[in-house]
Formats: structure tokens, sequence, C-alpha cells
């Protein structure tokens, strides 16, 4: 089978199961954006130049492991939900001919533009929203804020490599649900 065949059954799949595929996507978006927020704030220089930035940076430092580990979670815990409702479909694959290294492969596509998808807007969304949250942030401390739009690097970067991380590991528990089920078990 060539190549584009499975990246068109992956893109059919995810528009066939939109009314759980979307809802992920928006979870996992929102999560990036909210992890990316907190490095945003981390590093952002208004934040070095405070008297007690110290205190403020481990403060953010703690809410940026807090909400990292917990959006992982979540991403976990919805994919765990997402495969639960698909393996009939993967069974009927495997079924009708097609082997567990080629539902492998498409579960590889599929979970790679999810990411990519999430990752990206949210990172998008994170920018503009991040400014933002600096600005409430400096306002709730009574300091003035600097006008100007920043995106640091090492934000981006860790974010990605992060959310990157979970995707692959959602990549790895599906191709294991799937890999150690047996046809039938799959279809029930």
């Amino acid at each position: 089978m060539s190549r584009g065949f499975y990246a068109k059954l992956a893109l059919t799949n995810i528009r066939k199961n939109a009314q759980t595929y979307y809802p992920y996507m928006l979870a996992g978006s929102a999560a990036v954006m909210m992890f990316y927020n907190m490095l945003y704030l981390l590093m952002s220089r208004e934040i070095g130049a405070m008297h007690d930035s110290m205190a403020v940076r481990t403060v953010l430092f703690l809410g940026c492991i807090v909400t990292g580990f917990f959006s992982i979670l979540l991403l976990l815990y919805i994919n765990s939900f997402l495969i639960k409702r698909r393996k009939k479909e993967f069974g009927l694959f495997n079924i009708l001919g097609m082997e567990k290294k080629h539902i492998a492969r498409i579960m590889l596509i599929e979970t790679a533009l999810t990411a990519l998808v999430c990752i990206g807007v949210g990172i998008l969304a994170g920018m503009l929203f991040g400014k933002l949250a600096l600005l409430l942030l400096l306002n709730m401390l009574g300091m003035e804020a600097s006008y100007g739009f920043d995106v640091p690097p090492r934000a981006v970067i860790l974010t990605a490599v992060l959310f990157g991380a979970a995707f692959l590991v959602d990549l790895m528990y599906n191709v294991f649900q799937v890999h150690v089920a047996k046809p039938v078990e799959l279809l029930k």
C-alpha cells in the first residue's frame, strides 16, 4: 500500500471521530497554552527586573511544574478514553486484513497530526495571551509594565519538547493496547 493511503486513512479517522478528537485537541491546546504562559511569565524580563524577583520566580517555577504535571495527566487520561472508544475500529481493520504494524502506522500519523495541531495552536494562543497574563501579574504586584512583545525561544522549545514527549507516550500506550489485544477482544 502506498504511504499516502495511511495518511488519507488517518485524516479520515480524525474527521470521522470528530466528536472525540476535537475536544481532545481543544484540551491539549489549552494545556499547552497554560504551560507556555507559565514559562513565559517565569522567563520574562519584567519579572527579572523586580526587586523580589527570586521569590516570584520560585512561585512561577513551582506553578510550571504543577501545570506541566497536571496537563500531562489530563492528556494521558483523555487519550485512554479516546483509545477505548476506537478499539472496535482498530479490531475491524485487523479482521479485514490490516496488520497491526499498519494500524500502528495509522496511529502514528494520527498522533503526529494531533500533536502538531495541539502544540502549534497552544503555543500561538500562549503567545497571544502571555503578554496579557504578564500585564495582569504586574498590575497585581503594583508595577509598571513595559510595552513590547517578546517571545522567549526557550519557553517555546521547552513547551514543544514536553508536550511532544507526552504525545509520544500516548502513541506508545495506544500501540501497546492494540498490539497485545486480539482482534476479537478489540471488537468487544
